[in-house]
């Protein structure tokens, strides 16, 4: 436990004003995945301006993971806490392929008005990287002392994109790329947090990821000139076909969601399939039977559940069409029940409560459905919970976040990292 004389000294140094002028500073930096440096290298020097020492952690040339460290003094547990610098989208044209208009470049931009932050990034999640940087330089001007190391790791690529067919470059290296290359590269704690967005509630089970495509196939031929009865378009056209596979994926969809809901200590996590690409035939030749057709399927998988066993599931239902096709796994991911994480989730719990006189919102059912850097963490045997903000959309790309809700997860950070950092390390 944090006595009140510490407490009241690490308090002392976050204020409302400084975590969203700096998210908002944040959020003026464009960091879609893949192009991550610029945003890193600011963090970075924020770090080595507020007396944290910097680690640059090389990807490649456009994308670095940003280390913040602040140097425990003896054999204490070292923690870590986690935030990814991408967004969700890229705020370039290439967001015309998810979304029917584009809001102007003027509202991605950082803005403070009304009690919140406003632009692209600004809730997932660049405030959740402002809270645990002031929370650290917070610690650091308390003067107070650590036994371990709190480490600030703001990483690259975690945003849901998967390389598959001509999308190969590092846009579209999320899901775990830059936590991936943290944990494997050095900088390792004994707990680690997540701060990606969780509504201000702890979660300790998520969600993993199996992505598939799928090939259907014609015979590509001109489509006209001979009746229907004769040529049934159906035995040419390969999307005519996917639309039969697709019915298919949809009837075991519903089955793989009731069937495997995950009961974890948090609460129900909840399974998910999407067919969320299509392509087929050539837009400047449709008087051509379709001679391939292909969908793109995420399945968001619980806890324990390994990937192969989706595909087998998957294929299975695919089989009684009776319809040819092809299938790959592009992705696949595990999802955990994170091991281990009690002291720290009690440490968060306790401290929450002790600073707002209230527990923190049970576990959201949404955000322990999706798949975060967290199973990075307990893939690698490090205890690892997430604890994050909330926010929500404003425009077509925008977010907005709540001040209070920074300034809340700032204090959190600092006080349950004062209080882990000092635990003794076991002798072993």
């Amino acid at each position: 436990m944090v006595n009140e004389e510490d407490k009241e000294k690490v308090l002392n140094h976050i204020t409302r004003d400084e975590v969203a002028e700096l998210t908002k500073q944040l959020v003026d930096i464009p960091s879609p995945t893949g192009s991550e440096r610029e945003i890193g290298e600011f963090i970075l020097d924020w770090y080595a301006r507020h007396g944290l020492r910097p680690i640059r952690q090389e990807i490649d040339p456009n994308r670095i993971n940003a280390v913040g460290v602040l140097e425990g003094s003896g054999n204490g547990i070292s923690l870590m806490i986690n935030g990814h610098m991408d967004t969700s989208f890229t705020g370039t044209e290439e967001d015309r392929m998810f979304c029917r208009s584009l809001d102007p470049e003027s509202e991605l931009r950082g803005a403070i008005r009304d009690g919140k932050v406003f632009g692209l990034g600004a809730s997932n999640m660049k405030s959740g990287l402002a809270a645990f940087m002031v929370a650290g330089k917070a610690l650091r001007k308390s003067g107070l002392s650590l036994k371990g190391d709190l480490i600030l790791a703001a990483v690259a690529g975690e945003i849901s994109r998967t390389p598959v067919g001509p999308y190969q470059s590092g846009s579209y290296r999320g899901e775990g790329t830059g936590t991936r290359h943290l944990l494997t590269h050095g900088v390792q704690s004994d707990y680690g947090i997540v701060a990606d967005r969780s509504g201000l509630s702890i979660v300790w089970a998520q969600n993993g990821v199996a992505q598939f495509k799928i090939n259907t196939f014609g015979d590509p031929h001109a489509a006209w000139g001979i009746p229907r009865e004769q040529e049934p378009p159906e035995k040419s056209n390969a999307i005519l076909k996917m639309v039969r596979v697709m019915q298919a994926i949809d009837s075991w969809a519903e089955q793989f969601e009731r069937n495997h809901v995950y009961m974890s200590a948090n609460g129900p996590v909840i399974p998910k399939v999407n067919i969320g690409a299509i392509h087929g035939g050539a837009p400047f030749r449709p008087n051509y039977y379709p001679g391939v057709c292909s969908v793109y399927v995420d399945v968001r998988t619980p806890p324990e559940l390994r990937p192969i066993q989706v595909q087998r599931e998957l294929k299975q239902a695919l089989s009684k069409t009776g319809i040819e096709y092809e299938l790959e796994m592009y992705a696949s991911l595990m999802g955990y029940e994170a091991k281990g994480v009690e002291p720290v989730v009690n440490t968060l719990d306790r401290t929450y409560q002790t600073l707002f006189g209230e527990k923190p919102p049970p576990a959201n059912t949404f955000r322990a459905s999706i798949w975060t850097d967290t199973n990075i963490y307990n893939e690698m045997g490090i205890p690892a919970c997430k604890f994050g903000l909330g926010g929500k959309k404003w425009a077509v790309r925008s977010e907005q976040i709540e001040i209070e809700d920074i300034f809340r997860g700032a204090q959190v950070y600092a006080l349950a990292a004062l209080e882990i950092c000092n635990w003794e390390k076991a002798s072993n």
